[in-house]
């Protein structure tokens, strides 16, 4: 373990955002002090992508030992530090119990400096339990999660004030097929959308942005 001192850390519950999607609205931390372990890529992997649960030992070595910048008293946060594989680095907030709460990745310049520092490290494995995976989870981009939101509340308003036109419209220019009634197009684009957001869907909302320019013309 080594502390590293003066870094910006975006903590966030919902996912990770690198460091290009970070958003002024975001809860940017400047750290004044933070320890930094270097682990395998497996265990990385897991706290990144699952719902782990630390043991109390790893809880108490770092315990109160991240301070955030602050011009009143010291502030601490109780539970964090950062990982490494010598290929990324992520920081983690975590729970009095040792769950993995919040997460945020480096500044780029930052991250790079922290990769050459960690090479002088002995490869620790802390000792947890996987509670939960998500590993299959498909993390969206802002711009993605935007378009997705945007198309899910416009169909919602279509379906609802009967604008079944521009519900066969969007169908019919995400699937090739079309013999379907209405409930059973509106159903299926919600669902697909949900859980298949691909690139048609960016393509689709192009689509209706450029239709609805011409309206308004």
């Amino acid at each position: 373990m080594i502390n590293i001192y003066d870094i910006i850390l975006n903590f966030s519950e919902a996912r990770v955002y690198e460091f290009f999607e970070w958003d002024k609205k975001d809860n940017i931390e400047h750290i004044k002090k933070i320890p930094l372990f270097r682990v395998t890529s497996r265990v990385l992997n897991d706290i990144l992508h699952k719902k782990v649960e630390m043991n109390q030992g790893f809880l108490k070595e770092i315990q109160d030992k991240t301070e955030i910048f602050s011009k009143t008293t010291e502030e601490l946060i109780e539970y964090a530090c950062l990982f490494t594989d010598l290929s990324r680095v992520i920081a983690v907030e975590f729970s009095e119990k040792g769950i993995n709460l919040y997460k945020s990745f480096l500044l780029l310049d930052e991250e790079e400096e922290l990769l050459d520092i960690a090479t002088t490290l002995t490869v620790i494995t802390p000792n947890y339990k996987i509670k939960k995976s998500m590993a299959n989870t498909k993390f969206l981009t802002r711009k993605e999660e935007f378009i997705k939101n945007y198309l899910l509340k416009d169909l919602k308003a279509s379906y609802t004030n009967k604008n079944y036109h521009k519900i066969n419209y969007m169908y019919e220019e995400c699937f090739s097929y079309n013999d379907k009634n209405i409930e059973e197009k509106y159903q299926e684009l919600v669902n697909d959308i949900n859980t298949n957001f691909t690139n048609k869907y960016l393509n689709l909302f192009q689509i209706l942005k450029l239709s609805s320019k011409r309206k308004v013309k």
